[in-house]
C-alpha cells in the first residue's frame, strides 16, 4: 500500500475514534464523513438495508431480491436532492430501476466494493437516473461498498468524487475495503442502535431516541423529561428498549455497547468479491492465502 493512503486511512480512523462514541447517530455522520477522507473522496453516505424473505422461485424476478434500505446517513445537501432521497426510501419500486442499486443489492453476502463499471456498465453516470441525483451534489463519480453483518443485514457505505476529478481506481476499491474491516465496532453501534443485530429486532425512533438517552446514563425520570413522557411511559419505553435488544438492564446494556469491536471480530474474516482477494493488508483477504493449501 502507498504511504499516502496509509497515512489517510490511518487519519480517518483516528479521527472517528474520536466521534462521541454514546450518541450512534454522530458515529455513522463521521463514518461517511471518514469514508470519504479515506479514500479521496469529497461526500460519502451510509446505507443500512435489511431482507424481506424472498421465494427461491420468485429471485430471478426480484431485482433486489428482498433488500430494502432503512436509513441513510449523510452530509447535508439540498432541499431539492433531500426530498428526492426521501422518496426513493419510502418507495421500494423505484429502487429496483437503478442500475447501481440492483448491481449492490444482487452481490449481498460478501464484503466488496463495486466501481462505476460494475453498477452500471458501460454507460456514464450521467445517462442514468443515480448521475441525475449525483449532479445535485457536484459529484461525478461514485463507489459503491457493502458488508454483510447477518443474514439480513447489510452496511452500504457510498463515496463521490466531484466533477472533472479522476474516477475511481482498483486502489480506491481496496482502499474502502480495508476501511470496512477497520471500522468494525463502529458498524456494531450502528446495528445496536436500530435492533438489527440476529439476536435482536428492530427499535423504532422513539425507542433509538431512547436507547441513546441511556447510553448518556439518563435516569428514567431524566428520559420522561426528555421525551416529553410520564413517568410510567419513560418505564415502558426503557422495558422495551431493553427486551428488543434482548438484554435485562443498563449494565448489559452498555456491557454490549462496549464489547462491539469483539461482535465484528467474531464474524471475522468475511467472504470477499473475487476482486478483493489478493489486497494487501486486507485481513479477510490474508486469511483466505493462508488456509489456501499451497
Amino acid at each position: 500500500m502507498h504511504p499516502d493512503r496509509w497515512q489517510r486511512l490511518c487519519d480517518a480512523l483516528s479521527a472517528l475514534a474520536r466521534a462521541p462514541q454514546h450518541h450512534p447517530n454522530l458515529i455513522a455522520e463521521c463514518l461517511a464523513h471518514q469514508a470519504a477522507r479515506a479514500t479521496g473522496g469529497h461526500r460519502a453516505f451510509v446505507l443500512l438495508m435489511t431482507r424481506n424473505r424472498v421465494l427461491p422461485r420468485n429471485l430471478q424476478n426480484e431485482p433486489i431480491q428482498g433488500w430494502t434500505p432503512i436509513h441513510r446517513y449523510s452530509p447535508p445537501a439540498s432541499p431539492e436532492y433531500q426530498k428526492l432521497i426521501g422518496e426513493l426510501m419510502r418507495r421500494r419500486s423505484p429502487i429496483n430501476e437503478l442500475p447501481s442499486s440492483v448491481a449492490i443489492a444482487r452481490s449481498a453476502g460478501r464484503l466488496r466494493v463495486l466501481l462505476r463499471p460494475e453498477l452500471i456498465g458501460e454507460r456514464r453516470w450521467e445517462e442514468t437516473p443515480t448521475g441525475e441525483l449525483m449532479a445535485l451534489l457536484g459529484s461525478g463519480d461514485r463507489m459503491l461498498g457493502g458488508l454483510p453483518l447477518g443474514d439480513t443485514v447489510e452496511v452500504i457505505i457510498g463515496v463521490d468524487r466531484p466533477l472533472g476529478a479522476p474516477e475511481f481506481v482498483e486502489e480506491d476499491r481496496a482502499q474502502l475495503a480495508r476501511f470496512f474491516e477497520r471500522c468494525g465496532p463502529y458498524l456494531m453501534r450502528i446495528l445496536i442502535s436500530h435492533g438489527l443485530l440476529p439476536h435482536q429486532n428492530p427499535l423504532t425512533p422513539r425507542e433509538r431516541e431512547c436507547h441513546e438517552l441511556l447510553l448518556d446514563a439518563l435516569t428514567e425520570s431524566e428520559i420522561a423529561e426528555v421525551m416529553g413522557l410520564t413517568p410510567r411511559s419513560a418505564h415502558q419505553y426503557v422495558a422495551r428498549v431493553y427486551q428488543k435488544l434482548g438484554i435485562n438492564s443498563r449494565a448489559q446494556l452498555i456491557s454490549e455497547w462496549l464489547i462491539a469491536g469483539q461482535l465484528f471480530e467474531a464474524m471475522m474474516p468475511f467472504d470477499l468479491d473475487h476482486r478483493l482477494a489478493n489486497v494487501e493488508g486486507l485481513r479477510s483477504a490474508e486469511s483466505t492465502q493462508t488456509s489456501t493449501p499451497a
